[in-house]
């Protein structure tokens, strides 16, 4: 069966979850496809999340690194927008960041947001996929089709400069533009929802 897809490109459909064996995949799939989105693809030899400098001194940011999201959780804005569409109801993850957050569908595949407070849009590596700016709800945003094979996408929103919000979409079977139109709907939800930055 063909993954559902109706105008709200998500599905619609509200058949009871079944667990098989493609569904036990999706989570290692996606664990593939946002490890790999952290890691730099131009050294060869074992993947290693991207270096993050520090600073020591006074910063002029008025919000706290690590604070922009506050007490805001994926799984709160992720909920409203999968469950309805018979998504299973969200768990948390923390492939990308401690606070992440995934919604699995049978026969559909796996959504997944993360509020990354400390690393922005232009840290995002494409992993196999190849890195598009496009705007998300007016925000500036990048689109990454493939970025852990074939049947996902990601797209990361900025949240100020150095904090984004990443949706994720793996897919079942389909196509990396139908994931990333899955993608881009959710993100395009959960966009008005998040802080402006700094």
């Amino acid at each position: 069966m063909a993954p559902t897809i109706s105008s709200n490109l998500i599905g619609t459909d509200k058949e009871p979850m079944k667990t098989n064996v493609r569904s036990a995949v999706i989570p290692a799939i996606l664990a593939i496809a946002l490890i790999s989105s952290g890691c730099s693809p131009e050294k060869t030899g074992t993947p290693s999340p991207e270096s993050t400098s520090s600073s020591t001194g006074s910063s002029s940011q008025t919000v706290p690194p690590g604070k922009i999201f506050g007490d805001l959780k994926a799984c709160t804005l992720l909920e409203p927008v999968t469950t309805p569409k018979g998504f299973s109801k969200p768990t948390e993850e923390d492939y990308e960041s401690d606070n992440g957050c995934q919604a699995q569908k049978s026969e559909y595949g796996v959504i997944s947001t993360y509020l990354v407070d400390e690393a922005g849009i232009d840290e995002l590596t494409p992993g196999r996929g190849t890195k598009v700016p496009t705007q998300i709800a007016g925000r500036d945003a990048v689109e990454i089709p493939g970025s852990g094979g074939t049947y996902t996408c990601m797209v990361g929103v900025a949240v100020g400069p150095k904090a984004r919000l990443t949706v994720g979409t793996t897919l079942i079977k389909g196509s990396n533009e139908e994931a990333c139109a899955s993608s881009k709907e959710v993100a395009e939800q959960l966009a008005p929802k998040l802080p402006q930055g700094s």
